[in-house]
């Protein structure tokens, strides 16, 4: 029987549902054993830390850029602007979970987070993984809701 090929939207929206589905899913379950989901997001940084260091010395935006591209964007999110040069660099997205990506598959991030027992506080709490990883190359990283929207801000470090 001949393989059928399933198109690459439909895999990319299947991936970032089961992201979605995952994520909550781990901080659900972390918080149902009394876990801290800022350990566990604090040790996803120090090994992402590892994986940045050819990184090193590159202005903010093209690190954004690095980050947008392998880590955020498969993730579902979108990006409404971008301001970004060596010394800064912020970009504003579509909260996650990703409402379009979701509504595919017939569920809500609210109905997704719900069912696991997350807020979109604590979901959104996935960016704080950049942190140690970004401050391990020079550069300091943050992220907070702004008019409904997550703004993700990288700026060089002070020395």
């Amino acid at each position: 029987m001949p393989e059928e090929r399933v198109p690459k939207d439909m895999l990319l929206d299947g991936a970032q549902m089961s992201f979605s589905a995952f994520i909550a899913g781990t901080m659900g379950f972390l918080k149902q054993h009394n876990i801290e989901v800022k350990d566990w997001l604090a040790y996803i940084g120090e090994k992402f830390s590892e994986m940045l260091g050819g990184l090193e010395g590159r202005g903010a935006g093209e690190v954004m850029q690095h980050l947008l591209a392998l880590n955020i964007l498969p993730w579902g999110a979108e990006v409404v602007s971008s301001e970004l040069s060596d010394e800064k660099a912020e970009v504003t997205l579509l909260p996650l979970p990703s409402r379009p990506v979701l509504e595919k598959f017939g569920t809500t991030p609210q109905d997704l987070l719900r069912d696991f027992g997350v807020t979109p506080k604590e979901f959104e709490s996935i960016y704080d993984t950049f942190g140690p990883a970004v401050a391990s190359i020079g550069l300091r990283f943050s992220h907070h809701l702004k008019d409904g929207k997550q703004v993700l801000r990288l700026e060089k470090a002070p020395r």
